[in-house]
């Protein structure tokens, strides 16, 4: 559950939006007391027997009528210009948030998590920002002005009136808080799990009806999305009851206060007055009373959001620079669980070579690969990884991203140009890099042959090329990109032979001035091999 912490550290963001924040809350606060003084002053106009009283009065109304819709005007576009000013500072946060998070923190979660994150909890922060701060502000506000001035007429009144602003507004949403976020966050899994798998099965279709697992992913999808419709309605239940709860003390709130006023107060006329004031003063109190649920996904997504915030960065070092010229690995060994995945792998590989790493499924080669790459925990490692005499883990981590890749399984391209995709969105194009990567990897003739060449636009989920064309601009990126360190994980598996060839020769052809690891069990693949390290014999 949200913790007082994380709520101040959500608070935070919002100091550089102190004045308009304030402002809001005055003009707020004035646009609800000007209901409650209009509220007054009409009900003195309907008693008031002097024709000159009731046309002051009248005009009174008037003004304080106009004076509530121009406050509650100012009030709404200042909330709501924090609310959007902060949805671009969250956005801002969250994306250099994920350039400086450690690969291994990252992959903890999965894209859906992720995009619900960025779509759907960022969007529900603007709840948090436009309409609880300032109403929360208003709400003291409004509940210290009223009773005050009831205390004028009486004390015990306005201590009653006092005490049911708090049981409304403070008690109920503090008493019910941890259970509306429960079922917040409840909702919120169901909906990135629906939204995860909906998105999985889309991009799969063409497997799901070749393998005929219509019916079965038919079943998985309604299994699911009945789970979210009955999390939604958990959540709208305790919406509803406490709604409920709130109108039920508000109505006795006011009985009450009605029957305290004929006992402390005798003039009748004041009973009526103060009595039409209380009813009207309760919309910023009733609003803070259904925080807990209208807040219930919203703290929920706030919790989710600093989280991300306080996941481990990948460590910013001003190592040492190394020219890859050889890549040892010494003693190596990787448990985790108490379960040893593999122990004191020896090998060495120099620039212009190419080694391969065989051995059956679950032997560790892709957490070799991973560990060279730094992209996973090395506490659990045991031994070196060692380059040019230095260890992995002290090479300046900016300068080893830059010199080194990794080809996997499934690469991804973006929905973007060739040209984007090759260079990652590089301002400053070397085309002649790009014409010599795809002469290389056997793209070139292809993309010269295409209407816009390399501006021609990759499809989402490069649907309109070839898983060959697909792994061969993966090579292309990596040798656009100069990689001194070229790792392929079963980057080959799931392409024709054809394919794999030109992969293949691709690799041989620029092999000389990089150190290049190809992991696969396939003999095929590894022909292109120096020497292979066989793991699990």
């Amino acid at each position: 559950m949200t913790s007082l912490k994380e709520l101040k550290q959500l608070l935070n963001i919002t100091k550089e939006f102190k004045r308009p924040l304030l402002r809001a809350t005055l003009f707020g606060s004035l646009g609800h007391l000007t209901l409650v003084i209009f509220t007054y002053f009409l009900t003195l106009f309907f008693i008031a027997k002097i024709t000159t009283v009731a046309a002051i009065l009248f005009i009174i109304i008037l003004a304080l009528a106009i004076l509530k819709g121009l406050f509650s005007y100012i009030e709404q576009l200042l909330n709501h210009y924090v609310a959007f000013k902060v949805l671009h500072v969250l956005r801002i946060k969250v994306m250099d948030k994920f350039k400086k998070i450690s690969i291994n923190s990252f992959t903890q979660n999965s894209s859906g998590d992720y995009m619900t994150m960025i779509t759907t909890d960022i969007e529900l922060l603007e709840v948090f920002y436009a309409h609880t701060i300032t109403p929360f502000m208003i709400y003291i506000v409004q509940a210290c002005v009223v009773s005050i001035f009831v205390m004028i007429f009486s004390v015990p009144l306005g201590i009653l009136a006092l005490v049911i602003y708090i049981i409304i507004g403070l008690i109920y949403p503090l008493t019910f808080k941890n259970k509306g976020q429960a079922v917040g966050d409840s909702y919120r899994r169901k909906l990135a799990e629906v939204n995860n798998h909906s998105s999985e099965e889309a991009y799969g279709i063409f497997e799901t009806v070749q393998y005929d697992k219509i019916g079965e992913t038919k079943k998985d999808l309604v299994s699911e999305t009945e789970e979210l419709t009955y999390s939604a309605y958990l959540k709208n239940k305790f919406l509803v009851d406490l709604n409920a709860l709130n109108i039920v003390t508000y109505n006795f709130g006011v009985l009450a206060f009605i029957f305290a006023a004929t006992k402390h107060i005798n003039n009748p006329n004041i009973i009526i007055t103060l009595s039409a004031m209380f009813i009207v003063s309760f919309i910023p109190i009733l609003y803070m009373g259904n925080l807990a649920s209208t807040l219930s996904q919203t703290m929920a997504s706030g919790k989710r959001f600093l989280e991300l915030m306080n996941t481990p960065e990948e460590n910013v070092n001003d190592g040492v620079k190394v020219p890859f010229n050889t890549l040892t690995v010494k003693n190596l060994s990787y448990h985790y669980d108490d379960k040893t995945v593999f122990k004191d792998i020896n090998f060495t590989v120099n620039k212009g070579e190419i080694i391969g790493i065989s051995g059956p499924s679950g032997c560790g080669k892709s957490t070799i690969a991973k560990l060279i790459m730094k992209f996973i925990d090395n506490s659990k490692m045991g031994g070196n990884i060692i380059i040019d005499g230095v260890n992995v883990q002290d090479i300046d981590n900016a300068y080893f991203r830059k010199h080194s890749s990794i080809i996997l399984q499934d690469s991804y391209l973006f929905n973007t140009s060739i040209k984007n995709n090759l260079t990652f969105f590089d301002k400053t194009i070397n085309k002649n890099l790009i014409d010599k990567a795809l002469k290389n990897t056997n793209l070139k003739n292809h993309v010269d042959s295409l209407r816009n060449k390399t501006d021609t636009t990759i499809s989402e989920r490069s649907a309109n090329i070839s898983s060959g064309q697909k792994q061969r601009l993966s090579v292309a990126r990596s040798f656009y990109n100069e990689s001194k360190l070229l790792i392929l994980d079963e980057a080959t598996a799931n392409i024709d032979i054809f394919s794999e060839i030109e992969v293949l020769k691709a690799l041989e052809k620029d092999k000389n001035d990089k150190i290049t690891i190809i992991i696969s069990h396939n003999k095929s693949t590894l022909s292109i091999c120096d020497r292979v390290i066989k793991l699990g014999e």
